[in-house]
C-alpha cells in the first residue's frame, strides 16, 4: 500500500470511528510506510507515543489505519472460540473477509454500536 493512500484511509477512520479513534493526533514526521518507500507524506494521523512510566519510555506510535489493521477483530462482533478449541477466547472470524472496504464498514458499525451502547 502507497502511504498516500494509508494517510487517506487514516483520516476516514477518525471520522468514521471517533468513539476509539477521536485522540489521534497528526504526527509530523514521516509514517514508518513513507520512510520505507522514500516518499514525503506526512501529517498523517496517528495513535500512540504515550508516556509509559513503568518502562520510562513512549510507547509505539502507528498510524490510525496500521493500528485499525492489528486490532480490528477485538473491537467486531465476532463471537469466541469455544473452549477447548486451538484458539480458544479469541474472536472468530471466519466468513469475514478483511478488505478495505469491508474494514471501513466495520469500523462504521462499531461506531453505531459504541453510540447505543456508551
Amino acid at each position: 500500500m502507497k502511504a498516500r493512500i494509508e494517510k487517506k484511509l487514516s483520516k476516514r477512520l477518525v471520522l468514521l470511528y471517533p468513539y476509539n479513534y477521536g485522540h489521534a493526533w497528526i504526527d509530523k514526521d514521516h509514517s514508518e510506510l513513507a520512510y520505507d518507500q522514500n516518499s514525503r507524506v506526512r501529517h498523517c494521523p496517528s495513535v500512540g507515543g504515550e508516556y509509559d512510566s513503568y518502562t520510562g519510555d513512549s510507547n509505539e506510535v502507528y498510524t490510525a489505519w496500521a493500528s485499525w489493521l492489528m486490532h480490528w477483530p477485538w473491537h467486531g462482533p465476532f463471537e469466541e472460540y469455544p473452549h477447548g478449541h486451538e484458539h480458544a477466547m479469541f474472536p472468530n472470524t471466519e466468513g469475514f473477509r478483511p478488505t478495505t472496504r469491508n474494514l471501513l464498514k466495520l469500523a462504521a458499525d462499531c461506531e453505531l454500536t459504541s453510540k447505543e451502547n456508551p
